[in-house]
């Protein structure tokens, strides 16, 4: 087995990776939080000539940002397209840079699923924090150096799935690459190895599982322990859950949730597997109303904004993430974490949100609904285009075994009726119909413009 220095220090039955903040008071952390952002600002604005800018035409200095009604209302947020913007513009095609590149180590880019690839560089610390973020759930779920766990993904320019393997260094643990196999490989490579954790995204999972039984095998015979993994909702989802656990004969199912340009920034606690909690040693969340831009309320659905902690390279700082997000400022699961919960993880995008006849839609909502209808699988599309002035949804499906297709749909369409409390459209296809997907599944397909997209209602919207 492999060993790591940063597990030496830590007592294998201590349940927390750093007791001393994920314990702390609300109250103690917001004030570590405000003490580290003005000292961040203050970084960017000497060293990034994106964020001097975007300060200075704001008409605000470091010294001006002194308490959070400062931070909320002063300071000006930061996008994607700015960074884009800047990288376009710049020699190094790099935007928001603040060290040289002789202090860059390793580039990246975002997944590009919202448009543009976004370019990354990372420095040391910036690949050592990398790694740090994904111990403290991993730790909690009961992971030691003694354990194992399986990639089931190439090497590729996502920084997601390098900064697993970071990760899983950083807490000693052995390591088995399924990167460049195919997916009966991979299977027959876990049934072989029998790691303690395969990750992956769930929806792959579910695939190697469906390869595994078109072959004869059953991946349940592989003794894995737990599923770990990101990069889509469905590790939070109920009905996905469920089903991974039933084919893989697993107990634990760990999800982590980030975005390329902060990693992953929530983990899930042993305790709560609805969500996640905010790993506030790295970064800063706060969610706003995506159109006035103010904060709202502790449980009450906004977007998600965050400042990393250990982006010096590349600062993201007062950041939109465009997820709809619905944040827990003290939550008690028994864990014993304070920071911050993320029931649901990421219930729909700002961008992506749908309004049928006046009632919000969440994709998330949809992907568990679909779940629950007998007879279709795992896999759907969602459809989302504007005609005569109204959103429209097509949910499509696949069938999961010989039932007829047209009876499926008129079922879908019912169930998601009583539950989402509006008619969508449905279409069921037969079992092997729709793409598989090893990265990220593209489930969305939204033909309307950016003026198309309706404001989303906020608040205690559910």
């Amino acid at each position: 087995m492999s060993t790591d220095a940063a597990t030496h220090h830590r007592p294998a039955t201590h349940r927390h990776w750093n007791a001393v903040t994920q314990t702390a008071s609300r109250e103690r952390l917001d004030a570590l939080h405000l003490q580290r952002i003005r000292h961040l600002v203050g970084w960017a604005y000497e060293n990034s000539p994106l964020h001097r800018r975007l300060y200075d035409d704001a008409g605000v200095k470091p010294a001006d940002i002194r308490t959070w009604d400062d931070y909320h209302h002063r300071l000006p947020f930061t996008d994607k397209p700015d960074y884009v913007a800047d990288q376009e513009s710049s020699e190094s095609g790099f935007g928001g840079i603040a060290l040289p590149q002789q202090e860059w180590q390793q580039y990246f880019h975002t997944t590009g699923t919202t448009g543009r690839f976004l370019n990354e560089a990372f420095g040391h610390y910036e690949m050592h924090k990398a790694g740090s973020q994904y111990c403290y759930g991993l730790w909690d779920h009961g992971i030691r150096s003694s354990d194992s766990i399986y990639f089931c993904f190439d090497f590729g320019m996502w920084i997601g799935l390098w900064s697993y393997y970071w990760g899983a260094r950083n807490l000693g643990l052995t390591i088995v690459s399924g990167g460049g196999a195919s997916g009966i490989q991979r299977v027959r490579q876990i049934l072989e190895r029998r790691p303690t954790i395969v990750c992956g995204t769930p929806t792959y999972l579910l695939h190697l599982a469906e390869i595994a039984r078109r072959e004869g095998l059953d991946v349940r015979e592989a003794g894995v322990r737990m599923l770990a993994g990101g990069g889509e909702a469905g590790f939070s989802v109920p009905g996905t859950r469920e089903r991974l656990r039933q084919v893989w004969g697993v107990d634990q199912i760990y999800d982590a949730y980030g975005i390329g340009e902060a990693l992953f920034i929530g983990q899930s606690c042993a305790e709560w597997g609805g969500g996640v909690h905010g790993i506030e040693d790295v970064c800063h969340s706060y969610s706003v109303d995506p159109d006035s831009g103010d904060p709202v309320a502790s449980g009450e659905v906004g977007e998600h904004v965050i400042t990393s902690y250990t982006h010096f390279t590349q600062p993201f700082i007062k950041y939109r993430t465009h997820d709809l997000v619905r944040i827990e400022d003290r939550p008690d699961h028994g864990c014993g974490w304070t920071w911050k919960h993320f029931p649901g993880v990421v219930l729909g995008r700002a961008d992506f949100m749908v309004t049928i006849r006046g009632v919000n839609v969440y994709p998330t909502a949809v992907e568990n609904l679909v779940s629950e209808v007998p007879g279709l699988s795992h896999h759907y599309e969602l459809h989302i285009s504007r005609v005569d002035g109204m959103d429209r949804m097509l949910v499509r499906a696949e069938a999961s075994g010989s039932e007829g297709c047209t009876e499926l749909a008129a079922r879908l369409a019912t169930h998601l009726r009583e539950n989402v409390g509006v008619r969508l459209e449905t279409d069921v296809v037969p079992s092997g119909t729709l793409p598989r997907y090893e990265l990220k599944t593209k489930r969305i397909f939204d033909t309307r413009t950016a003026g198309e997209r309706p404001a989303v209602t906020l608040g205690g919207a559910r």
